[in-house]
């Protein structure tokens, strides 16, 4: 029995588009268009073979998750280039926590800035409307805590200060 990790090898556009439930020009296709590029070995013209990362048929297998359940790969396009934006990353679907519904896919991930929100990717105005500060919440959370538990002790209430870090 041989042990390896399989998140370090690199791997061949084949495998991926066996491992991924893709064809193999799709996943060409969509390297070229810049949705999921290969991390260890993009293209550099005809004959040049690409070599995917375990993080890349992630990627591959999110989206292959998203079509399942009926997002068209404009959709996804859409909440992907958006979601790069707002981070500033092109590995965006490896750091944000995505979740889909029935009229958009929510991202849990941090802006260029650094700041922790809530993202709706496919605002059709463009705008940031479902942008909730997480770090905003944290604090109002940890001050309402502080503030509402109260302990008994030796027949005493005192706070008990658990938001303290």
């Amino acid at each position: 029995m041989f042990d390896y990790d399989v998140t370090e090898r690199p791997y061949t556009t084949a495998e991926v588009a066996q491992m991924s439930g893709f064809s193999v020009r799709q996943i060409g296709y969509w390297a070229q268009q810049g949705i999921i590029v290969p991390s260890v070995q993009p293209s550099h013209g005809s004959g040049t073979r690409r070599r995917y990362s375990f993080d890349d048929l992630l990627q591959l297998r999110f989206v292959r998750q998203l079509m399942n359940h009926g997002w068209s790969l404009q959709k996804i396009r859409e909440a992907i280039t958006r979601l790069r934006d707002i981070m500033g990353d092109p590995q965006s679907l490896q750091k944000a926590v995505l979740v889909h519904g029935s009229q958009t896919i929510l991202a849990i991930c941090k802006t260029k800035e650094g700041e922790r929100i809530i993202l709706d990717t496919l605002d059709p105005g463009g705008q940031q409307v479902m942008w909730v500060f997480l770090e905003t919440l944290e604090t109002e959370t940890r001050q309402v805590v502080t503030r509402s538990v109260k302990v008994e002790v030796s027949g005493q209430a005192h706070t008990d200060n658990y938001a303290e870090g």
